[in-house]
């Protein structure tokens, strides 16, 4: 683990016994702090034994700081109970990124990465990941994606730290200094955490804001709210674009990944090439990944080597079989109807499985990416609303669970359709997260051609 020894000695709470509140709880006890530590869940107490604190009830007097859990509200829909406490008695709100940057000068020497973005952050963090190890670098990946990152072990002199951060993270994190951040996209999500676009936005910032002189920023531009944070940014930026020629800056033309760093437009490779990183939002993501790389000074020829062997990732439109020419393909992460457009506009004769818990108020910003949909098979709460907003412009049927759903469009499907859950929605109405919806599927595809083969 990841110890911050200029907290021994300090009095340190946190909030919230997830992953990350277990992982700050142990790597705090072992830099010698004293940890007052709770959760409003009975069993994830029992984690932390006898540094199990009641902080509703305990004295706020002599606390250094309170370490909370992404999930805790700061300011919407309302600030939690513990902010309030907290703010009153003038403790300072910290995350486990601010005890990572307490505890870097203990390091060795080593650089930091960090990735944020409505869409695109884990593909882009494990890409970063996969191309610095291709490149014969230590690494260690973490924050958002994979483990906490005070649980992650110290890097070997040269390192590098890839870290995914959610808006939920940037909010609450007041010192960590990215040596390159990123900034993939930027559309509506979470608002009820930040109350509007522009707190979203703002949470998004915080990431440019907290670096150092001389760091690298590297912002897409694929969309208005992205080319005005980029504009409001005294640092130097290096922009990236999916599609758009983006003047000494890294980017996508006709799927052929270009970098203009030195004005002369130097073609780098094919992505179309490249299986786990299909379609437009996949580019970015690449171009994201190439700029790093050469922050880092890989060479660009490695940086490419490296594409062609990432595995991609679970869950994000991952290719799950097969079957008498018909694909099936997991993108259970798209959680919201910016993702599933990404997926949408990348295949063609598309059976779509959709649905579940809304987190917009409205669908209609996918008609322009239902061209290639041949059916929609629809799933949980989402239903009703999908009928209202897109049922006129597609077929459609009801489905009943994912069981359900994937009987129904392999029985419907053709050679050359793709088969596609890209829900636009959580998964919360019939699952625990993405991931447990995303296995349902692939049951469920494994099940089906299990029986087409008998």
């Amino acid at each position: 683990m990841i110890t911050a020894p200029t907290y021994k000695d300090k009095t340190v709470g946190v909030f919230g016994l997830a992953r990350t509140g277990v992982a700050a709880v142990d790597a705090l006890v072992a830099s010698g702090a004293r940890v007052m530590a709770w959760d409003d869940t009975v069993e994830r107490r029992d984690q932390v034994g006898s540094h199990a604190r009641d902080l509703y009830r305990a004295d706020f007097t002599d606390m250094e700081a309170l370490m909370l859990a992404p999930g805790v509200p700061l300011t919407h829909p309302k600030p939690h109970a513990l902010v309030e406490k907290a703010n009153a008695a003038g403790v300072p709100l910290i995350s486990d990124f601010d005890i990572f940057q307490a505890a870097r000068e203990s390091l060795p020497a080593h650089r930091t990465v960090a990735i944020t973005g409505t869409n695109g952050k884990s593909t882009t963090t494990a890409l970063i990941g996969h191309m610095i190890e291709s490149c014969g670098l230590p690494v260690a990946i973490g924050g958002n994606i994979g483990r906490g990152i005070l649980s992650l072990d110290p890097l070997a002199e040269g390192g590098v730290y890839v870290f995914e951060m959610s808006s939920f993270q940037l909010d609450l994190t007041k010192d960590f200094k990215a040596d390159v951040a990123i900034l993939l996209n930027l559309t509506p999500d979470h608002l009820d955490r930040h109350g509007d676009m522009a707190g979203y936005t703002a949470a998004k910032k915080r990431l440019f804001e907290m670096q150092a002189e001389g760091a690298v920023a590297i912002v897409g531009q694929d969309e208005a709210a992205t080319q005005a944070l980029a504009e409001s940014l005294a640092a130097p930026i290096v922009r990236i674009s999916s599609s758009s020629q983006v003047p000494g800056g890294v980017y996508a033309k006709d799927g052929q990944l270009i970098d203009d760093s030195d004005g002369n437009h130097k073609v780098v490779g094919d992505l179309r090439s490249l299986p786990t990183l299909k379609g437009a939002h996949n580019w970015q993501n690449a171009a994201a990944a190439y700029a790093a790389g050469r922050a880092l000074g890989l060479k660009a020829e490695d940086i490419f080597k490296s594409f062609t062997t990432f595995p991609g990732l679970a869950h994000r439109q991952e290719l799950i079989g097969e079957a008498n020419g018909v694909r099936f393909v997991n993108d259970s992460k798209a959680t919201n109807v910016d993702a599933a457009s990404r997926a949408l506009a990348s295949y063609r004769n598309i059976r779509w499985i959709v649905g579940g818990r809304p987190k917009d108020k409205t669908f209609t910003a996918l008609l322009p990416f239902t061209a290639e949909v041949k059916k929609a098979y629809l799933l949980g709460e989402a239903a009703d609303a999908l009928v209202h907003d897109l049922g006129e412009t597609i077929p459609y049927v009801d489905c009943r669970d994912m069981i359900d759903a994937v009987e129904k469009a392999t029985a419907d499907a053709e050679p050359g359709d793709v088969v596609l859950l890209s829900p636009a929605c959580t998964a919360f109405d019939q699952f625990t997260d993405f991931e447990a919806r995303g296995e349902a599927f692939r049951l469920a595809v494994h099940a089906q051609m299990q029986g087409d083969a008998k």
